[in-house]
């Protein structure tokens, strides 16, 4: 169903949408170093790169035009978004399902050799680059590190056969520093950290936006009205997208063709107090 505001600020999509699409998703400085140094652990066949940030910078939909950019290069890539399996055979088994190997086996070491066949198959013999692309990493308890770090010993005299992107909150940071985790941690050939943006990158990711979902019309949003939503998120990208599309709501309700501070400050208030009304006894 159209949002109710599409058609009265001449909008073909919703902009601030937080689903995570990478038409939408904004490049930043940092999220372009990001992508270009994962890209070459990746391309240079060098194992394993994470990237790190806090709720909301991005991660997701990094992690989604980082598989997108590898298939459209013809690389073998698969994305997981839930890892959180119970066991290292659970994770096992949807890894060589979801690359689409045909066999399986019973057992957890029959299941390591077939999809250590898979990865010679692919990568040695045919010379594909295969990559795996686990997005919310920091849920993956030591058991299943320790079977992602089998998965990346898989290597030739000078490549791995499988490169493995990992992105993650700071509590796989946590997990990586103790010394239990040092061999999977020595093994890290990357890493890159997301940062809240700048006045400068939200203006900027606004504007984007706008003009992705209008067609390339301006945005209503007044210099005022992108200060508080600066201020407000933090310069949090899903924060920002939040308050932008509840205040572009309230500018409709109000029949605004301009978007000030005062409608972001409303939907800042409305939220607060919503969130934080308890249910009557």
């Amino acid at each position: 169903m159209d949002l109710p505001y599409l058609k009265f600020f001449g909008l073909k999509e919703e902009p601030f949408s937080t689903v995570p699409s990478p038409r939408y998703f904004f490049l930043t400085s940092v999220h372009s170093t990001a992508l270009e140094k994962t890209a070459y652990v990746v391309g240079a066949k060098k194992g394993l790169s994470v990237v790190f940030g806090d709720t909301g910078t991005g991660k997701s939909s990094l992690a989604r035009l980082l598989h997108q950019k590898f298939l459209d290069q013809g690389i073998v890539s698969v994305l997981l978004t839930n890892p959180s399996y119970p066991t290292p055979n659970s994770l096992l088994r949807t890894i060589a399902q979801e690359f689409g190997t045909t066999r399986t086996d019973k057992s957890f070491k029959g299941m390591l050799d077939i999809f250590k066949g898979f990865l010679i198959e692919q990568a040695l013999q045919q010379g594909k680059t295969v990559v795996l692309i686990i997005d919310e990493a920091q849920t993956l308890r030591p058991p299943l590190l320790e079977l992602l770090r089998q998965l990346i010993n898989y290597e030739t005299n000078d490549t791995k056969l499988l490169q493995l992107v990992l992105f993650a909150q700071d509590e796989l940071r946590n997990t990586l520093a103790r010394p239990r985790q040092d061999n999977f941690r020595s093994r890290v050939v990357m890493a890159s950290t997301l940062e809240h943006l700048s006045l400068e990158e939200l203006r900027a990711m606004i504007r984007f936006r706008w003009e992705v979902a209008s067609g390339g019309r301006q945005h209503p949003f007044t210099d005022d009205a992108v200060a508080v939503i600066f201020e407000q998120s933090a310069g949090m990208p899903r924060e920002a997208n939040i308050l932008a599309d509840n205040s572009l709501l309230l500018a409709y309700y109000a029949n605004s063709p301009k978007i000030s501070g005062e409608y972001v400050n409303q939907a800042v208030s409305d939220r607060r107090a919503n969130l934080s009304r308890k249910e009557a006894a």
